[in-house]
Order: structure tokens, then sequence, then C-alpha cells
């Protein structure tokens, strides 16, 4: 068995590499880290684990090449964590492990290379790693199995905080998917359809570049009522570059009631579909509302269900609106190993 260092992740098969993990989906693919890899905002390294030909475990490791956070939501200082705890862990001393951006974060290790004991040997490499550079270790967005694997791993060491859940609807390639709901979510998705068959809606579809000119303003106006202000060029820019992804598939559903229009965009990637980013007048009324659950829940409910696609992501938003129509949600965490523990991990290579 082999542990090795690369910049590189195209030094991995990438079909091994998705397989080795998709709970987070496309965020976490190969095709889309090496999309951060060409970020010149990070130095991207990979932690391999191969087994002789066979590769067990690639755990990504960035460190920003910024004074400010990229994205703010991976600051520690904001995620809630106890007083102190990550106080220490600015861009320049962290070392961000599993992912730098998506707000979601995969766990390319297998099964077996979970175990404890092993999982602690690739930590401690990691851990070196930082430690040379007197670094955090970092873990953004990861879901509760990692968390539980790295507790083990770790013995309790990492510190935690909840990071937000996000909202799932599973099995919808099944033809009783529907009559398999509880009956308050039935009710409320078939309330639903009378909204929207009141407002006289029309939808369609289109790809980013027919509708971007016009949808990326109309995102940026809706993100902005919601507190999140940004420029609709980085609007634009966040989807041209999903839609660059030579392994995603952005489609944007289009919809107008009462002269208002909207979006939602969506990403494609293997068999499940995500929501992604909605864009919606500013102005409230039965057409905004109608417009909103069309675009939100009813066409990428029916898009998946007549492909065939089993797995809609509906983000972490919005969770009343989620749970009254049949999401499921599962927790996402921060954890921070601080400076003196990092150490300590790095010297415990022959610990567990």
């Amino acid at each position: 068995m082999g542990i090795d260092f690369t910049s590189d992740i195209a030094d991995f098969d990438q079909k091994r590499f998705d397989a080795l993990d998709t709970t987070a989906g496309a965020a976490s693919s190969f095709s889309r880290l090496r999309q951060h890899q060409e970020d010149g905002r990070w130095i991207s390294r990979y932690l391999g684990w191969r087994d002789g030909e066979e590769l067990r475990a690639v755990v990504p490791l960035y460190r920003s090449r910024m004074r400010a956070w990229a994205d703010p939501s991976y600051d520690p200082r904001s995620w809630g964590l106890p007083d102190g705890v990550g106080d220490a862990c600015s861009p320049g001393t962290s070392l961000l492990v599993g992912g730098c951006a998506d707000r979601r974060t995969g766990f390319h290790v297998d099964e077996e290379t979970r175990a404890p004991g092993r999982l602690r040997k690739l930590l401690v490499e990691a851990a070196r790693f930082a430690a040379d550079e007197d670094r955090c270790l970092v873990f953004p967005y990861v879901y509760g199995a990692a968390r539980t694997a790295l507790d083990a791993a770790t013995e309790g060491a990492v510190v935690w905080a909840e990071l937000g859940r996000e909202a799932h609807l599973f099995g919808l390639a099944d033809p009783a998917w529907e009559s398999g709901l509880p009956s308050k979510v039935r009710y409320r998705l078939r309330r639903d359809q009378r909204t929207i068959a009141g407002a006289s809606m029309t939808d369609g579809e289109a790809s980013w570049d027919e509708v971007g000119s016009w949808a990326a303003e109309l995102i940026s106006e809706h993100n902005a009522a919601k507190g999140q202000r940004e420029l609709a060029e980085f609007v634009g820019f966040r989807l041209s570059t999903w839609a660059e992804n030579p392994d995603v598939d952005v489609m944007v559903f289009t919809a107008e009631a009462g002269g208002r229009r909207g979006v939602q965009t969506i990403l494609l990637w293997g068999d499940e579909l995500e929501v992604y980013e909605i864009g919606l007048p500013a102005e409230e009324g039965d057409e905004r509302l109608a417009l909103y659950l069309d675009l939100l829940f009813h066409l990428p409910i029916r898009y998946a269900r007549a492909r065939g696609i089993d797995h809609i992501r509906l983000g972490s938003k919005a969770e009343t609106a989620k749970a009254r129509r049949g999401g499921v949600f599962e927790p996402l965490y921060g954890g921070v190993l601080g400076v003196a523990e990092t150490r300590r991990l790095a010297r415990g290579g022959s610990e567990g």
C-alpha cells in the first residue's frame, strides 16, 4: 500500500475517483474538483492511497492564496463553534480538507479505508502537511457519515458545528412514488397544482446560453432581496463555469404568469438532478407564488420522473416549504482541528 501527494487530480482514474463517494454529487466530482484546481485563488494538493493498482482514497487539500475567504461561509469563525475554537483559522493558517467551494464536501475514501486505524494514517499525513506551515485542519460542509469516520479516526479531537441541512427527494423513478408519500404531502402537491393552473402559466426549458443574458440579472436581484448581494456578472460567471464542466449539463426552467417571469437553473450529473439557483420577480402576489411552486418543485419533479431520474437535490434553504413537499434532510457539518491538535495528530502516526 502506498500513500502519496500529487498536485494534479488527473493522476487518478476519474471513474474510480467518482465511484469512491457520490454523497456530494456534482459538487465533489472529479470534473468539478479539476475546475477548482484551475482556480488561482487556491493551491490544490491530493493525498492518495493506492493498494497496488486499486485506488482506495483521495483526500483533496486546499490552501488559500487570498487574505480573505473566497466564500465567507467557509470562515470557521462564522460557524458557531465553541468560544475560541477556530479563531486562529484564517485563510492563511488553514488547510481545507475535502473541498473549498459549493458548500458540501464528498469523502472519497472506500469503506475498508474508513476503518479508524487506516483513516488515521491518511489524516496523520494531512496533519503533517498542515503542521509544517502551522496550519489548522478545517473540514468544511461534510456529511454525517464522514463526520462519524473522522471522529473515530481522531478519537473525537475535531470540534464540530452544524452548518445547515440539505434537502433531498428520493425514489422519483418509482412509478408509485407519489402514492407512497404521506397524505399531507400529497394534499400539498395537489394544492400546488391548482395554484399553478390558476395562474395561467406558460413554462419551458432553455440552455444557459439562451437565457443567461437576462436570467443572471433576475437571479442577482432575487439573491439581493434575500440578503445576498452580488453583481449579475458573478452569477453569470458561476453558471457559465458549471456549463463548461464536461460532465454536468446545465439547463434552465423558465416560466411566466401575469406578465412576470422566473427562472430555475438545474444541474444534471449522473442519475441526479440538482435544483441550483432561482430567480423570481420582486413583487409578491399569487403569480409569484405560482412561479415559485412550479419552478422549484413541480417542473423539476416532472422532468426527473419523465426521464427516470431517481434523486433531486433541493438545496439548504426554505426548509418548511421543502418538508411539506416530501423533502428529507441531511445535516452538513463544519469541523476544526486546531493548530496544537493538528501538531499532535501529526506526531501520532503509530497510534490507532
